[in-house]
């Protein structure tokens, strides 16, 4: 069994152990959630309920009847958006609240009480928010990255001679996009498990360190990150795939099936945090002990006694 397997597995094992953390995310976004798609609950309700074209959807997914109803200005999907801001946002600070007792306790050889769960949230929870604020100064050259690739590869769907040739370069951005985002998460991700596990108070040290820990042992770290991604997306895609076979009628069954798709992918970010923790205790913190030396003294004789010595 490789080191890196043997991470993953140890991994999992602690956020199957510390179940509580995921059923904390997934009953607080399952409320966040209703309460956020109440607006859009009563005008979907008000476009659909006296239309036959409703059918379409109750039956089985209609992608043109979905293309639609999204389209139809009374149900308004991205013009509202701001209605359920306040949910996402409540969301975002109890997830990164919760940030530091999550990490604390992965890191932990025994499982914490709420007290120090808690305690630890509230310790490292200001630290973290800094912490956030150089995300987005990073993440500001990537977005501005990702709007030239995608500029650029929708003008080459309408100018270039192949007819293939601007979705390939799409894909291709869409690819080189993912991956910059992947890594600026990565990269941020160890920077949080240093601030915990260090007891670093010192930000920019901190970002800095692990931006080199990070690129200094890309490789393992990537991999480590990307095998749980993937599967992680592979669970979405099969559950949202799912739900397109399944009638309309059974609308209870595609609930359970969608919330189960939700709880894997909390799970799966679950993982990837114990996992990184493991991984930095296992390459950082617990250093070998033929690397440390221990410092040699000097050996001093005993002095000799004054009675022993000859009187002149």
């Amino acid at each position: 069994m490789t080191q890196g397997t043997g991470i993953l597995r140890e991994g999992a094992r602690r956020v199957w152990n510390r179940q509580r953390v995921l059923w904390w995310f997934f009953l607080v976004n399952l409320a966040l959630s209703y309460l956020a798609a109440i607006p859009l609950q009563s005008r979907i309700a008000s476009v659909t309920s006296h239309s036959l074209a409703a059918s379409r959807l109750m039956d089985g997914f209609d992608l043109g009847a979905f293309s639609e109803l999204v389209s139809n200005p009374d149900v308004a999907f991205g013009a509202r958006t701001t209605e359920s801001l306040p949910a996402v946002f409540v969301f975002f600070l109890f997830a990164l609240f919760l940030t530091g007792g999550i990490l604390a306790s992965y890191s932990a050889d025994y499982k914490l009480t709420n007290a120090e769960f808690f305690g630890a949230c509230g310790a490292y929870f200001w630290r973290l928010v800094r912490l956030l604020l150089w995300m987005i100064i990073v993440l500001v050259p990537v977005a501005f990255v990702t709007y030239g690739l995608m500029r650029w590869s929708g003008e080459l769907v309408l100018d270039a001679a192949g007819e293939k040739t601007g979705y390939w370069a799409g894909l291709a951005s869409l690819l080189l996009i993912t991956f910059l985002a992947m890594t600026v998460r990565l990269c941020f991700d160890m920077a949080q498990v240093r601030v915990v596990i260090e007891e670093e108070r010192a930000i920019r040290h901190s970002f800095r360190h692990a931006l080199k820990l990070t690129f200094s042992h890309f490789g393992s770290l990537f991999w480590l990150y990307l095998r749980i991604s993937v599967l992680g997306w592979l669970g979405l895609a099969f559950g949202l795939w799912l739900v397109t076979r399944i009638p309309g009628r059974h609308s209870v069954l595609s609930f359970v099936i969608l919330e189960i798709v939700l709880l894997w992918w909390a799970g799966t970010r679950l993982w990837q945090r114990a996992s990184e923790v493991l991984w930095y205790q296992r390459r950082v913190v617990a250093l070998p002990p033929a690397s440390v030396t221990q410092p040699v003294m000097p050996q001093i004789s005993d002095p000799t006694p004054l009675d022993s010595l000859p009187i002149p």
